[in-house]
């Protein structure tokens, strides 16, 4: 990646690029406590499934450096995973993370032992996903070579997974491949995670791209532009329902009208098990003034109410596929 990293560890210090400036401002956030941490992914500093999950795990690590005792590193964890479970409710990929760390405590272990192993745990999560989004790359990019024009929706690449992304992961891929012929980008409202992160991420990649706004799809698949869209998520059900960026349903249920393969990228850690289907994942609502603000100015007449679902579901029925780190799955059955 070219002039930013998305996460950096120095020592102790946890430095999260501050992804509400971008993409002209290039500013990092000191996460120095889990409370920082906290606070950086509920207000949208840190965002993408996979690295608010691997964000979590260095705020679980934070959260143990001033103990002095097994008892209160313990309390400390037990407090630490309350607070960043309450940060997102939908990605699941932030519960896997805390987890993982919540396994790693053992009072077996000495307090020094406990921190240390806190730390590598962290890192090791990090790690997978970066070898995980190297392989949905590879089999994503395997399966459309023969489809080179994308639209993709959102922010799905390094900014989002730490490594060079799912969705966006793929289309990188297929640009090194040869296989890429042109990527459309959905500007991606409220948050302009297309239009701004995105787009940034490409063109330090040296990827051509076009900028559209999110209803531009239908007409973009009507004249034959669009050979398949690949899109996150943040969580997949068992029976294959996703939960994505609002405006995922949109585009899949347009591809599915136009016959384009709707793809879905992600790594296995977001397929989560304990649901049946998309019935059960908690759509999170943020504050309306996200949707009556473009940037930092008002765009709405003053009074004016709005509703703003962060996210949207996309039935198992509209998805052509879902690529992960372990395989192309056309049927989905988890």
């Amino acid at each position: 990646m070219a002039n930013y990293e998305p996460l950096i560890v120095k020592d102790d210090r946890i430095l999260l690029l501050n992804q509400k400036k971008l993409p002209h401002i290039v500013e990092y956030f000191e996460a120095k406590t889990v409370e920082d941490v906290c606070f950086a992914i509920k207000d949208m500093v840190v965002r993408g499934a996979p690295l608010i999950g691997i964000a979590a795990a260095f705020g679980v690590y934070l959260s143990t450096l001033n103990t002095r005792s097994i008892d209160s590193l313990k309390e400390q964890l037990e407090y630490a995973l309350l607070c960043l479970s309450k940060t997102r409710p939908t990605a699941v990929n932030l519960f896997f993370a805390l987890d993982e760390m919540k396994k790693v405590f053992s009072f077996d272990l000495s307090l020094s032992d406990n921190i240390s192993e806190m730390r590598d745990k962290a890192f090791e999560i990090w790690d997978n996903q970066k070898k995980s989004d190297l392989m949905i790359g590879v089999n994503g990019a395997e399966f459309l070579k023969d489809r080179g024009r994308i639209l993709t929706h959102c922010n799905t690449g390094s900014l989002a997974t730490g490594g060079i992304g799912t969705a966006l992961g793929i289309i990188k891929t297929m640009n090194k491949k040869g296989y890429l012929e042109s990527v459309f980008v959905d500007e991606t409202r409220p948050y302009l995670q297309g239009s701004r992160l995105t787009a940034f991420e490409l063109q330090n990649e040296g990827i051509d791209y076009r900028i559209v706004t999110d209803n531009s799809c239908g007409i973009l698949m009507k004249k034959g532009l669009i050979d398949a869209v690949i899109v996150g998520a943040d969580r997949i059900a068992r029976n294959g329902d996703t939960a994505n960026k609002v405006g995922t349903y949109c585009l899949a249920v347009m591809a599915k009208r136009h016959n384009i393969p709707f793809i879905v990228a992600a790594p296995e850690s977001t397929i989560d098990k304990n649901i049946s289907s998309g019935k059960d994942i908690v759509v999170e609502e943020r504050d309306e003034t996200e949707v009556l603000k473009f940037g930092n100015s008002f765009t709405a007449p003053h009074g004016s109410k709005a509703l703003n679902y962060s996210f949207d579901l996309t039935d198992n029925s509209l998805i052509a596929a879902i690529v992960t780190q372990k395989q192309v799955y056309e049927r989905f059955e988890f």
